[in-house]
C-alpha cells in the first residue's frame, strides 16, 4: 500500500469528513479510518459481504453495480472523488449489490460505530448527507422512470451524459477522464453491448463521437443533450 494519507494532509476539498467534521472529531477520524488502493476492476465490496462501515472515495472512480435474478448486471449509480459508498447498505447486515473500480482508486474507510458517532457529534456533516442521500435518490427514482420510456438512442445518449457529469472529460483530447468498456456503457443505459455498438456508430457518423480503441471522443455534447432534452435529471 502507498503511503497513508490523513484527512489534514488530504487535497479533496470535496470529501464529506473534510466539508463537515472539525477539531476533535476531524482528528477522530483520521487517526482511525482505513485506506485502501484497488486497481481498476478489483472489488470494492460483494453483494452479500456483511457491512461494516461506510467507504469515502478520495481518489478515483467507481461503478455500483447489481445483479439480476437471471445475472444479468445492471450499472444503478457511477461514484467520483468525494462521494461515498455503501451508504444504501446502512441498517442491513450485507451488501444487496457490487461496487467495482472503474479506475485505480484511494477509499477511505470509516466503521459504523465511529461513522455514527460522527453524525450525532457534527450537524453540518450529517446534514450534508441528507442532503446527498435525498439528491441521489431523486436522481436514480429519474432515471429509473425516464430509462422505461426512451428508445436505444436516447438511453445511449443519457448513459453518455451521466458519465460525462460524473467524471468531466479531458480539456484538450476531449476524452471522457475514465475507459468505458461497451458492456458498461450497456450496463449503465440497461441495453446489450451488441445494440451500444450499433448506436456508436450511428453517433459517430453523425460526427457526436468518436472513437480512439476503447476511448469516447465527445465532438458535440450539446447534440447528444438534445437527444434526450425531454428528460431533466438535476
Amino acid at each position: 500500500m502507498k503511503n497513508r494519507i490523513t484527512c489534514h494532509e488530504c487535497k479533496n476539498e470535496k470529501c464529506f469528513v473534510k466539508q463537515g467534521c472539525f477539531g476533535e472529531w476531524l482528528n477522530k477520524i483520521s487517526t482511525n479510518k482505513f485506506q485502501h488502493w484497488y486497481k481498476k476492476g478489483d472489488y470494492i465490496f460483494r453483494e452479500g459481504e456483511p457491512i461494516y462501515g461506510i467507504n469515502f472515495i478520495q481518489q478515483g472512480g467507481v461503478k455500483v453495480v447489481t445483479t439480476s435474478l437471471h445475472g444479468r448486471e445492471q450499472i444503478v449509480r457511477l461514484a467520483k472523488e468525494g462521494e461515498i459508498l455503501g451508504h444504501r447498505g446502512l441498517g442491513r447486515t450485507a451488501y444487496y449489490f457490487n461496487a467495482v473500480a472503474l479506475m485505480d482508486s484511494l477509499l477511505c474507510f470509516v466503521e459504523n460505530e465511529l461513522f455514527y458517532e460522527a453524525c450525532m457529534n457534527c450537524p453540518k456533516f450529517a446534514f450534508n448527507l441528507i442532503f446527498f442521500y435525498a439528491s441521489e435518490l431523486r436522481r436514480a427514482e429519474l432515471r429509473v422512470k425516464y430509462q422505461a420510456q426512451m428508445n436505444i438512442r436516447e438511453k445511449v445518449a443519457m448513459a453518455f451524459i451521466y458519465s460525462y457529469e460524473a467524471f468531466g472529460m479531458n480539456p484538450e483530447t476531449k476524452m471522457l477522464n475514465i475507459s468505458l468498456s461497451r458492456q458498461d456503457i450497456a450496463d449503465i443505459a440497461g441495453t446489450t453491448a451488441e445494440q451500444i455498438t450499433r448506436q456508436l456508430n450511428d453517433f459517430e457518423n453523425e460526427k457526436l463521437i468518436a472513437r480512439n480503441k476503447r476511448d469516447i471522443i465527445f465532438l458535440n455534447i450539446k447534440g447528444l443533450e438534445d437527444i434526450v432534452g425531454d428528460y431533466k435529471i438535476e
